[in-house]
């Protein structure tokens, strides 16, 4: 198999755990639409690109992944479970009463979770201090954040930007995931953005591909930045890989049935 067929497995793999997980959650909804349009943004991060050992994410020597659009947490979750960061047992307490992992990422780095997601707009700021005292401290790793589109309407993402470009971070990536919604609407509906051009005149490096795309990913994350932090426009779908899901926003957030728990664990065999 070669490797590019093995991380499509594994996103395969990390779908169905997401349905799984999300059909035992012991709430009146997920948020799974976004959560499943990063599924191969985060598998190739996870599976190929990023420097870590999962016995000990504790360490300062990793990189580092910072989920912005946290309300995607379970894209995280079950991706870190995959590749032997959390146990089978942690995942099972997803947005149980009092477990480590709820809906919304709370920052546990010794999990490997970099960042409090919750309030949008703050993960390409927070990623940028990561990457500047990093390279004050002339220290090797790299930092990855994932944001929305819809989320890009937060103006505190632009100034960040600026910054980041001003101080050249070229060991700063930040992914943005265009599926095209927002919580209610979709994302033009309420602000056309350009995102190429918009990260280009911040001073980023920009690379876009298809977000679905396991080589593209690749070769985007492998580009040279020229000295300068890279931005990848990730052309996305809502609700990725299961078919009654792909851009509904009715599962923005939704509780699934148990006929559609089989039906969507059927189409990812």
């Amino acid at each position: 198999m070669s490797r590019v067929a093995e991380l499509q497995a594994a996103a395969r793999q990390i779908r169905r755990s997401m349905i799984d997980v999300a059909f035992n959650a012991p709430v009146d909804g997920v948020h799974l639409g976004s959560a499943l349009s990063m599924v191969e943004i985060a598998t190739v991060l996870y599976g190929s690109v990023m420097r870590y050992s999962a016995d000990s994410m504790a360490s300062q020597e990793r990189d580092r992944f910072l989920l912005s659009k946290g309300h995607a947490a379970l894209a995280l979750y079950t991706t870190l479970h995959h590749y032997g960061v959390l146990s089978a047992e942690q995942l099972a307490t997803f947005d149980h009463s009092g477990s480590l992992f709820p809906a919304l990422t709370p920052m546990n780095p010794a999990l490997g979770i970099d960042f409090a997601g919750g309030s949008l707009g703050l993960g390409v700021g927070f990623a940028s201090g990561i990457a500047w005292h990093q390279r004050l401290k002339q220290q090797p790793w790299h930092s990855y954040v994932v944001l929305g589109d819809g989320e890009s309407n937060e103006g505190s993402i632009w100034e960040s930007a600026m910054f980041a470009a001003h101080h050249g971070l070229d060991n700063l990536t930040a992914i943005v995931d265009v599926n095209g919604f927002q919580s209610d609407i979709a994302c033009e509906q309420t602000l056309k953005m350009n995102f190429p051009a918009l990260w280009q005149a911040c001073g980023w490096h920009v690379e876009t591909c298809d977000g679905h795309d396991i080589a593209a990913l690749q070769q985007a994350f492998a580009a040279p930045s020229h000295g300068k932090p890279k931005a990848v426009i990730a052309a996305t779908v809502k609700g990725k890989g299961i078919s009654f899901m792909e851009h509904n926003n009715a599962f923005h957030r939704a509780k699934l049935s148990a006929a559609q728990r089989l039906a969507a664990l059927e189409e990812l065999v």
